[in-house]
């Protein structure tokens, strides 16, 4: 399994971004409009150094988009969607942050440089294509713990309850 990730500009694109990969045949379920910290990219497999600028460009205003391939060419197919829907280059990025004074990693609030202007929070920087990681979630399966399971085998546990209606008031949180 790889997920591909890919930042772009504001949460305009990521939701376009997100409808390509949708009509591309990706999963809903498989697609995610990133907001989380640094440790919730890392835990997807994106490296410490590209997590901080990911993080970065979501606090200055841009959004990350990630999606889960199946295999090497899914994951191609993915990077090319992202780079024709305004993904733009992290390591460009990273590098304009860098010389308007940030250090390379999220770190306290008062460490962070001051953004006064909104033309200036995220920038304008050249096109790039979506990353391509190995999913490090894949590698290990739940089933091993599971008395009785077939060691990497699939998972066994609780199923979600389905309903043949939609939930409705207060049902919601009663099932």
């Amino acid at each position: 399994m790889y997920i591909v990730a890919a930042m772009v500009k504001d949460a305009h694109q990521a939701r376009g971004l997100i409808r390509a990969l949708a009509d591309a045949a990706f999963e809903r379920e498989e697609i995610d409009m990133s907001g989380g910290p640094v440790s919730g990219l890392m835990a997807c497999g994106v490296p410490e150094g590209e997590a901080h600028v990911l993080a970065e460009g979501i606090r200055r205003g841009g959004a990350v988009v990630a999606v889960r391939a199946d295999d090497e060419m899914e994951a191609e197919q993915a990077a090319l969607l992202m780079n024709r829907h305004g993904a733009v280059d992290v390591e460009a990025c990273s590098t304009g942050w860098r010389s308007q004074g940030w250090s390379g990693r999220i770190t306290a609030p008062e460490d962070r440089i001051r953004i006064e202007r909104y033309a200036y929070v995220f920038g304008d920087y050249p096109e790039g294509a979506g990353r391509i990681y190995r999913d490090p979630r894949t590698v290990a399966s739940p089933s091993i713990d599971t008395p009785g399971a077939e060691p990497g085998g699939p998972y066994h546990g609780p199923e979600r309850r389905r309903m043949d209606k939609p939930y409705v008031g207060i049902n919601r949180r009663a099932v």
